[in-house]
């Protein structure tokens, strides 16, 4: 699989994790994956295209929950197994259920900060790598390109929007 490119949002003092996004780069347009706190503070995940991203007309933004990877949607069948692969993969590197058992240690690590924590958190290993110095922590791989996040974050259901300084 193709590395992909990522962005964390994380409310250290309140809400927690608000956004985890993956997205993977093709010649025409962009594909991938994003949770975070959707209406009434629940977690939720979607699967996205933004259709001719890299083309002189206008972008057509395209999202499935998370559970209708495989439905009708306009996505070919390929990518919706490479966009499971690469949700899976980013879940597994980055992320964490506060219920599951298997995260008791990173559980324990949040309380001993006095760390927010919602339903998922970001590998608290992983939370040394995000920029600190203002109220929300953010962490951006070096070529993520903050105009997908620009795209993404006027159409989808999460509550998070970025602040981009405009």
């Amino acid at each position: 699989m193709r590395a992909p490119e990522l962005h964390f949002a994380y409310a250290p003092r309140g809400g927690g994790l608000l956004c985890a996004l993956a997205y993977l780069d093709s010649e025409r347009d962009v594909y991938g994956w994003f949770t975070g706190l959707h209406a009434g503070g629940r977690i939720a995940g979607y699967y996205f295209l933004l259709e001719a991203y890299h083309g002189p007309g206008a972008v057509r933004y395209e999202a499935v929950p998370a559970q209708d990877l495989h439905s009708g949607w306009s996505l070919e069948e390929a990518r919706r197994h490479e966009l499971a692969r690469l949700e899976e993969a980013v879940v597994r590197e980055w992320l964490f259920a506060r219920d599951d058992p298997a995260a008791a240690a990173d559980v324990l690590a949040y309380e001993k900060a006095e760390l927010a924590l919602g339903e998922l958190g970001v590998r608290y290993r992983r939370l040394a790598r995000f920029h600190t110095a203002a109220a929300l922590w953010t962490w951006y791989t070096p070529a993520f390109q903050r105009s997908v996040l620009r795209q993404l974050a006027r159409r989808w259901p999460l509550e998070y929007r970025p602040d981009f300084g405009v």
